[in-house]
């Protein structure tokens, strides 16, 4: 007789007799692991864990749920691809659904890149305006600054910007600046935005200490050119010419805490220069070498250079920040305001 894989005894054919006698346990053993030989049939190791495998689950990529599985999870009824359980270690404050913390009118720690002005989870209808802000202050230790209830960045050093913050428009939101060293308070004031409407801030010296000047980010309507400015922000500078490479001097006599009109300016590469303001006698003819600029019999040198890429559509600043002939020098800042309403 042998005994075939469900377990039923046959007689064996004559000449497949086999005196049991002769086989071993081992052999026995084996004849027996052996003996399917239907297609994708594997015999259950002796490794397999106690836990596993659970009869009644043939599905292809199927696999046992280990004990070392927490508690928490998985979840039943959850078969959703990338689907992952929540540990009860995440904290009770995150991670939050949607957007939350909205505090303030600031939404969340929403930055709004240059380029677009949506906000997926406000309300309809609602307005909002888009606010950055500049260190200009010559001198001025690092600040940090709050916007209405929640502080928008810490740390912030001299000369650096920072992206477009969403905030509610048409409404009395103050803004308090203070020491990063140690927490005074540099500066309290409340504003009101408009809607749709962007907005550049900049820290600047005011003699006994810091205020602010703003200036509105207009977007550029041209398709063919680049829309430039320049705001002067230097507080000993005196009136100032902004030189453009190909261009000559496009902007003459740019006050203390000024800002010029946009002019449009072709897609390229320029080298923008500052110079105090030049004594042109009427139509007189403007020499520009590389360290200073002439007019009328006049030279005077130029106070810094700097790298412009204008690109079509786009809205670029020229800001003039540091101090004439002193620590930290004047410098040009172009800030680019890429910007669709």
């Amino acid at each position: 007789m042998y005994i075939d894989k469900n377990g039923f005894k046959f007689p064996l054919p004559a000449a497949e007799t086999v005196n049991m006698a002769q086989v071993s346990d081992e052999q026995e053993a084996s004849a027996t692991e052996t003996a399917d030989n239907s297609p994708g049939y594997a015999p259950i190791s002796p490794e397999t864990p106690s836990w596993g495998p659970p009869s009644g689950s043939n599905d292809p990529g199927f696999a046992p749920i280990s004990p070392d599985t927490p508690s928490w999870g998985p979840p039943s009824g959850s078969n959703d691809p990338g689907f992952a359980p929540i540990s009860p270690d995440t904290p009770s404050w995150g991670p939050p659904s949607g957007i939350g913390g909205n505090s303030g009118g600031i939404i969340g720690s929403i930055v709004v890149v240059p380029g677009q002005n949506m906000c997926p989870s406000c309300s309809f209808g609602t307005q909002y305006a888009n606010i950055r802000f500049l260190h200009a202050a010559a001198n001025q230790s690092a600040v940090n600054i709050r916007l209405g209830n929640q502080t928008v960045i810490n740390n912030m050093q001299f000369g650096n910007v920072t992206p477009y913050y969403l905030e509610n428009a048409n409404q009395n939101l103050q803004i308090v600046i203070t020491n990063v060293r140690n927490g005074q308070t540099l500066y309290r004031g409340s504003f009101s935005f408009s809607g749709q409407t962007a907005y550049t801030l900049s820290i600047i010296n005011d003699g006994s200490g810091i205020s602010l000047f703003t200036v509105m980010d207009v977007a550029c309507t041209s398709r063919n050119s680049g829309c430039l400015r320049a705001v002067n922000l230097s507080p000993n500078s005196g009136p100032v010419d902004i030189f453009l490479s190909n261009y000559g001097r496009i902007f003459q006599r740019v006050n203390q805490f000024a800002a010029t009109e946009y002019i449009s300016v072709r897609q390229g590469t320029y080298r923008a220069s500052v110079s105090e303001s030049l004594p042109c006698v009427g139509n007189s003819s403007i020499i520009i070498a590389n360290e200073y600029v002439e007019c009328s019999n006049t030279r005077i040198a130029i106070m810094d250079t700097s790298t412009l890429n204008v690109m079509n559509g786009v809205t670029y600043t020229l800001y003039i920040i540091g101090l004439a002939y002193q620590f930290p020098a004047v410098q040009i800042l172009p800030i680019e305001s890429d910007l669709v309403y």
